[in-house]
């Protein structure tokens, strides 16, 4: 029996190095693949964080609670738990109990991805403590400092080291 022209198809060796080829080029990838993922959360995260610190900012702006100058008008608070870091910005004080999930003075929430790891004015967010960034009524942190963050995730070739202004 013949094969035309037509019938013809990939023998098993031709099909086996094709394979052999795909996976060696997907094997030398991997790495820079990883380090795109990190580098991707890192700035998610990034843009999450700036994101709730304007919003933050602007809430302190207007007042709607009408804080004196020295107390705290809004602000951001950054907890974690046992599988995810949040971001909340809240009216009136962050550290306080209606500034979480489900709170009265919450206004707005965000995850970042439980593998970066943060640290905001000098204290890392651990998931023994949340951190707070409180802001008076012209849109300043009531400590009078700025406020330094850092986001890594996977080595310092993605790290973001920045202030909040």
């Amino acid at each position: 029996m013949q094969n035309s022209p037509g019938q013809r198809g990939f023998t098993l060796v031709e099909l086996l190095v094709s394979l052999s080829i795909t996976s060696m080029v997907l094997l030398a990838s991997a790495p820079y693949l990883s380090d795109w993922t990190y580098s991707r959360q890192i700035k998610d995260a990034n843009s999450k964080l700036l994101s709730a610190y304007g919003l933050a900012k602007a809430m302190a702006l207007r007042n709607p609670e009408a804080a004196p100058a020295a107390a705290p008008a809004a602000g951001i608070k950054v907890v974690t738990g046992a599988s995810t870091r949040a971001v909340f910005v809240c009216r009136g004080d962050p550290a306080s109990a209606a500034c979480d999930t489900g709170g009265a003075n919450m206004l707005w929430s965000a995850d970042f991805p439980a593998a970066i790891s943060m640290t905001l004015g000098g204290s890392s967010v651990t998931s023994s403590s949340a951190v707070t960034v409180a802001i008076n009524n012209r849109g300043v942190p009531t400590s009078g400092s700025v406020y330094e963050y850092t986001l890594s995730r996977g080595g310092s070739a993605n790290d973001v080291s920045r202030s909040l202004l």
